[in-house]
């Protein structure tokens, strides 16, 4: 309001097939927001609104242009988005004052010629309909400033685009069907943001990077195998560049996933020295203990029958050079198999190696097959869509040829089965969005996508669809070896492989273009790995950078390459760690093999051997077995059973945390449980992994089942389905330990606190293990605010971790705080509403919500549902 007259309304999400009688009385109205409803038409009086200047009529069922909107001429900015309007008229040119058009999502093949007339048109919105080009009076919208293109049939960026270039900072081209970009595109002289990521772009032209006030630029999911050899010029302005998912070779993929900087970097080296075409890869052996991996690694690389005995068998990667042809090296990782080395496993996997999934047909049975194969399998995809999968069956000498025939089908045939379940769970949630978008209903109140605008619905529909045509590439049959003499299958598998990573169709990435120093830094690296030493210290791998021409300053790029490539560990974003290069990775987890022993006892005997009195080592044992507790005392003895043990233990704590492996335990404070167990003279850490999954007897006194009546509770549930991720939960609950305290922990949950309000995690596994991680905090009304912040942060921490998952079909809910106050909350489940309301404006005007199991006079509070800002 404004000097007692009513200046704008708002009568969003009201489900209105006509606008009250009131509404257009109010002819002196500037603004008005009908969004959301179901209006299919305007009525005759709606003209009397002349004095209009803002109309939301988007998220309607609006099959035409309103001829009703013609006696408008004020307006300055008109929303008809997501309606199925299908054309544009001529007499559109009215609207002079027009500065914002929002058309998208509707029907439209073309705009009319007329259009060009809207000289003050600073923001156009187009996307998401058919067009293929635009009029040539396009060129006359001299102040236009943001051009929204994507999701239309355009094969290149329309020409008439550079005529506005004068003007023109905001360009989204995205998913369309664009060959190239224009040549001349740096006629776009202030332009900001690019947006040409999802299209079938093959090359980037030179003069891009004449684009002096670019800061942002998307080129994902294209066909880029080369960047211009200035793109690092673009480093003065460029804040966010995305190239993901290209086969990118000069620069490598694993420097542009690095940034703009760091491709300025890698340019400047090349500059000053010889490129080097490097043909390597990474090939990853899979599978379940005793799947023969390691035998199968000496049969392919020594053409020799060497049989792995069992205390010879790999315990958690060894990592090994293969020179597998005369153009081809590969980097072959030999994973453990057993189930406490799983989580370490993601930290290697890679969208640019070969993955070779490996099954004991001598031991496989169908009722195993989930544990022998279906695991790994889904791992891969999740961890690592449309990954290059090869399935070999060892041990074929000790299975009759009728066997191995009906095992392999086996294999195969669960392997269809679950993909096609997979497919079902990604389906099933494509077609509800489909339904919805089709459908001009109004969505009940218990529908999964209540609430939630067609932009969200339609970003979820497309992550989706991403996942189901990223499918793992993986040839339906098993190769069949055996390793022992005479190595049946071992030379057609090995050409086999050969031949696969050389197919520019299946890796076009294979061969990097290198600066020929970083390439010596590489070597150098692999020979400090027949060194005892766990790291190299900075000092160290400068006297290496000097001896291939490296220089101090030029060092980190080429580390941070190689860290990258998995070729070494380096974190220059934490300090204790900054200063040392970990030059062997494989190494490594032989830190976690002591601390996660797969054989308990001798894990205690491991403690026993410490030189303290007996109750001091049952009360260490307990403590590890019970608590998951750990003194750095007790760590440091662990790590001597290595062959050769680190030096520095502060620097393993370090890395351990920065895993999310463990977490300081606070010394101080009366309720500190590091006081409990231990002096304050020995640090105590909290393994998450070792923890007992007794909850303890005190939970439910602190947490009740229902929400106490004067409290009321956050609630966000997270349902991961299909595959449960390696050790996700594990680091979680380590990962949000500086947002919370006076932990109380056990396998399943936690209960601690943000200063004064209470939290509960709590994990679930089904029989088809889909896990479920559930948060929840409880406050006073009027703290609703301050709970949603600190409860957002540990749901992103939870969000951040789910990203390394990205095959992963999960989804987000919100518990209604109403249903967690009934007497059956215990036993009932409450409703939930989508979890895509967590990233949407909370809806003005609308003060309270109904759940599907509230009566008509029940109501949620809008703030326990929605934060107060978008996330």
């Amino acid at each position: 309001t404004a000097a007692g007259n009513v200046k704008a309304v708002r009568l969003t999400d009201r489900s209105l097939s006509r606008i009250p009688d009131d509404v257009l009385e109010k002819e002196e109205v500037e603004h008005l927001f009908l969004s959301r409803n179901r209006l299919v038409v305007l009525p005759s009086n709606f003209t009397r609104l002349g004095c209009l200047t803002r109309l939301y009529l988007d998220n309607n069922c609006l099959s035409a242009f309103p001829s009703e909107l013609f006696a408008l001429s004020e307006l300055e900015e008109l929303s008809l988005a997501d309606n199925n309007i299908d054309s544009l008229p001529e007499q559109i040119s009215i609207f002079r004052k027009m500065e914002t058009l929002l058309v998208f999502g509707n029907m439209l093949h073309s705009l009319p010629s007329s259009i060009g007339s809207l000289s003050l048109l600073k923001s156009f919105d187009v996307h998401r309909n058919h067009l293929k080009e635009l009029p040539a009076s396009f060129g006359q919208l001299q102040n236009l400033k943001n051009l929204y293109l994507s999701q239309n049939q355009f094969e290149e960026v329309p020409p008439v685009v550079l005529d506005v270039g004068d003007s023109l900072q905001v360009l989204e081209v995205a998913m369309n069907k664009l060959r190239h970009l224009p040549e001349a595109i740096d006629r776009l002289k202030v332009i900001k943001r690019i947006d040409a990521g999802e299209n079938k772009i093959a090359s980037v032209p030179k003069t891009m990077c004449n684009l002096s006030k670019l800061e942002w630029l998307s080129v994902m999911d294209n066909c880029i195998q080369e960047l211009p050899d200035t793109f690092g010029q673009l480093a003065s302005s460029l804040k966010y560049l995305s190239t993901t998912n290209n086969p990118l070779v000069q620069p490598p993929y694993e420097v542009c996933e690095q940034g703009i900087q760091a491709i300025l970097k890698y340019q400047e080296e090349l500059q000053r020295c010889r490129a080097v075409v490097q043909p390597k890869m990474k090939m990853v052996l899979l599978g379940s203990p005793f799947a023969g991996k390691t035998s199968l690694c000496h049969a392919l690389m020594e053409e020799r029958s060497r049989l792995t005995r069992e205390e010879d068998r790999t315990h958690c990667m060894d990592v090994k050079l293969w020179q597998a042809d005369e153009d081809l090296q590969l980097e072959v990782y030999d994973f453990g198999g057993h189930k406490v080395y799983d989580f370490v496993h993601q930290f290697f996997l890679s969208p640019l190696a070969m993955n070779v999934l490996t099954v004991n047909l001598e031991q496989y049975k169908p009722a195993e097959f989930e544990e022998l194969v279906g695991k790994w399998a889904k791992a891969l995809n999740a961890h690592t869509p449309g990954a290059v999968v090869r399935l070999v069956g060892t041990h074929v000498d000790r299975c009759s040829p009728k066997d191995v025939r009906w095992k392999c089908e086996d294999i195969c045939d669960q392997l269809h089965r679950d993909k096609k379940k997979q497919d079902q769970i990604i389906q099933d949630q494509m077609k509800t969005i489909e339904d919805v978008i089709s459908d001009s209903s109004v969505i009940e109140v218990g529908h999964p996508l209540h609430g939630v605008t067609r932009e969200r619905m339609l970003k979820r529909y497309h992550k989706l669809r991403a996942m189901l045509e990223s499918q793992p590439k993986l040839q339906w049959c098993v190769a069949q070896v055996s390793s022992a003499d005479p190595l049946k299958g071992i030379e057609d598998l090995k050409k086999e492989l050969v031949s696969l990573a050389l197919n520019k169709d299946v890796f076009p990435a294979l061969c990097r273009v290198l600066p020929e120093t970083w390439v010596s830094l590489e070597q150098r690296m692999l020979a400090e790995r027949k060194k005892p030493t766990l790291w190299l210290t900075m000092e160290e791998v400068e006297t290496l950078g000097w001896e291939v021409g490296l220089s101090a300053d030029r060092l980190h790029p080429a580390i941070a390459y190689l860290h990258k490539r998995g070729v070494v560990l380096y974190f220059n974003d934490i300090p204790d760690l900054k200063n040392v290069v970990f030059q062997n990775p494989a190494r490594l987890t032989d830190i976690l093999k002591q601390l996660y022993h797969h054989n308990t006892d001798t894990m205690i005997r491991n403690i026993s051997s410490l030189k303290v009195d007996h109750i001091q080592q049952r009360q260490l044992q307990e403590d590890l077995l019970r608590s998951g507790l750990m003194s750095i005392d007790t760590l440091h003895h662990l790590l001597k059973g290595m062959k050769q043990p680190p030096n520095n233990i502060g620097i393993v704590v370090q890395l351990l945390e920065r895993f999310g492996i463990c977490y300081p335990v606070p010394m101080s404070g009366a309720g500190s449980i590091a006081r409990a167990y231990r002096t304050e003279s020995s640090s105590l850490y909290q393994f998450t992994w070792l923890l007992s999954t007794e909850m303890p007897g005190d939970v439910h006194e602190k947490w009740f089942p229902v929400c106490p009546e004067k409290q009321d509770q956050l609630t966000i549930l997270c349902v991961m389905r299909g595959f449960t991720p390696w050790g996700l939960y594990e680091r979680f609950c380590a990962q949000i330990d500086p947002h919370i305290g006076n932990r109380l922990d056990w396998a399943n949950g936690i209960l601690a606190s943000f200063g004064d309000f209470p939290l509960h995690v709590r994990r679930e596994v089904n029989k088809e293990n889909n896990a479920s991680i559930t948060m929840a905090t409880r406050f006073p009304m009027d703290h609703v605010d301050k709970a949603w912040e600190d409860l957002l942060k540990v749901y992103g921490v939870l969000r951040s971790l789910l990203k390394e998952w990205p095959g992963l079909p999960y989804t987000f809910w919100i518990g209604c705080c109403h249903c967690l106050k009934k007497e059956d909350a215990a036993r009932g489940q409450p409703h939930y509403f989508p979890g895509d309301l967590l990233r949407q404006r909370r809806p003005l005007g609308i003060h309270s919500l109904r759940c599907r199991r509230c009566s008509a006079s029940e109501t949620v509070d809008i703030r326990l549902v929605y934060p107060p800002s978008v996330t």
